[in-house]
């Protein structure tokens, strides 16, 4: 567990600048929308500054969950430094799953900035969007406990499923390797491939772990006020691909050592 942390903290050291970028540009993207929510939200659109500060940094969070699993091994390869990361006392699912912790980890982290930033916009508008004054009503319905268990759900899907994304990237690419002249068609087709299976397959096998409990969304309808429970996400089969993707990849990058 001590080797495995080291290469946690090499992971993050070599990662921190470009974290501390992307958390420095949204906070100053917020900032900025913080200082014009007030004339935008009379004179504008009282909607604007509260879309723009949601949707560009969540959109940029999404790209970057998308690529950054492939980019990180890439990099691994472009700069050379494989063969001496492979050569530590760790093994291959070690190795991937200490970049997937900081990858998560950094992913998680601009997230709640850019939820502050979203939150602190939304405080600046004078005129609130119908939408969102109706969201607040219905979440204000829900009991503490309710509320405080749709939060716990949610943060931890949207932690699988972006650990899940991250783990097809970093598998997608070390896929690619076995064949280093066609490498990136390899990934694409592997990454297209993954996406198709989940996708298709992720209502049956919500239906087969069934008998466990799933994480939903406690909400009520306004009329009739009658409550429900929306599934979110097959959380144990997307928990189970996700080691089982680790573990792949790490398999394939040991074999580049005997190699």
């Amino acid at each position: 567990m001590k080797r495995w942390w080291s290469l946690v903290k090499k992971e993050w050291r070599s990662s921190w600048t470009v974290i501390l970028l992307a958390l420095v540009a949204v906070s100053g993207f917020d900032a900025w929308l913080a200082f014009k929510a007030p004339v935008w939200s009379v004179g504008i659109n009282g909607g604007l500054a509260i879309g723009l500060s949601f949707i560009l940094p969540f959109a940029g969070i999404a790209i970057a969950t998308y690529v950054i699993g492939y980019l990180t091994m890439r990099n691994e390869w472009r700069d050379r430094t494989s063969l001496r990361l492979l050569s530590y006392p760790a093994s291959g699912a070690g190795i991937i799953s200490a970049k997937l912790l900081v990858a998560v980890f950094a992913l998680t982290l601009i997230a709640v900035v850019a939820a502050a930033g979203t939150w602190l916009v939304t405080q600046r508008s004078l005129v609130l969007p119908p939408d969102i004054v109706q969201a607040t009503k219905d979440i204000l319905q829900l009991k503490p406990w309710e509320r405080t268990l749709d939060i716990m759900w949610l943060v931890a899907c949207l932690i699988l499923g972006a650990a899940f994304i991250i783990a097809v990237g970093v598998f997608s690419f070390v896929i690619g390797t076995i064949a280093p002249r066609v490498s990136g068609l390899i990934a694409v087709i592997v990454y297209g491939l993954v996406g198709y299976l989940t996708s298709a397959f992720a209502p049956h096998a919500m239906y087969v772990f069934s008998f466990v409990p799933n994480p939903g969304l406690i909400v009520y309808r306004t009329v009739p006020r009658v409550r429900e429970v929306i599934p979110l996400l097959p959380f144990w089969p997307a928990l189970i691909g996700t080691i089982a993707l680790v573990w792949v990849a790490g398999k394939i990058l040991e074999s580049e050592v005997d190699a």
